[in-house]
Parts: structure tokens; sequence; C-alpha cells
């Protein structure tokens, strides 16, 4: 739970900033890109969420998470592969020279602001 209240806490202040630069009315719905490695349990997330904008721009949002499957390359031979063939070497040629691409993401995706709609202070 301290996991998730702490990476909902940047996301409400990053938001915060956004909504105050641009003028924004009340925000409706955000939704996060979170990767996988991330560890993020969604139902935790969702209810750190609701605690979390309690008196703030986003009260009464709605928190839509897409999750970020894990994503790994070789730069020795170029090969791709997932969670299905996790491991530190590449699967295809053995070698150990491998980056993960993908999984570990927090991004804000997108925010849904009602410009006719109050602030939701």
């Amino acid at each position: 739970m301290m996991h998730e209240l702490s990476l909902v806490s940047s996301v409400i202040d990053s938001i915060e900033r956004m909504a105050a630069q641009e003028h924004w009315g009340k925000i409706e719905r955000v939704t996060l890109r979170i990767g996988t490695m991330r560890q993020v349990v969604p139902q935790i997330m969702q209810f750190a969420y609701r605690s979390a904008t309690e008196g703030t721009a986003l009260q009464n949002s709605q928190l839509n998470i897409e999750p970020v499957p894990i994503a790994i390359c070789c730069r020795a031979c170029g090969g791709r592969w997932g969670e299905e063939k996790m491991g530190l070497l590449c699967p295809f040629c053995g070698s150990d020279d491998t980056e993960m691409e993908h999984g570990m993401e927090l991004d804000i995706d997108s925010v849904e602001v009602n410009e006719d709609g109050e602030t939701g202070n």
C-alpha cells in the first residue's frame, strides 16, 4: 500500500502543477501507463488514488490503469522478448548484453478535463 500511495502522490503533484499552469477545469479522468516491473497492484492503486485525491483538484476523478508488459531487447543479435522468456541471457543468442525497453514505466498517458466545469477544489 505504501508503494502505491507514494506513486499516486507523485502523479497527483504532477497533475496539480499542470492543472494550475494550464488553468484546467474539473479533472474527470486520469490514465496511467504502468510497467509490470513496478509491481503495482491495480486495486490497491485505485484505493490509494481515491484516498489521496480527496480535497485536491482530482477529487472524484476516475483512474484508469493501462499495464505495460515487459519487453527486453538483445543488443548483440537484436532479438526481442517479453515475460514468457524472462532471464538475464538472450534466449536467441545467449548474450548478456540485454536491456529492458518496457516494463518500468509510470507515465501519465492522458488527463481528461471538463473545461465547462469548475475545478475539483
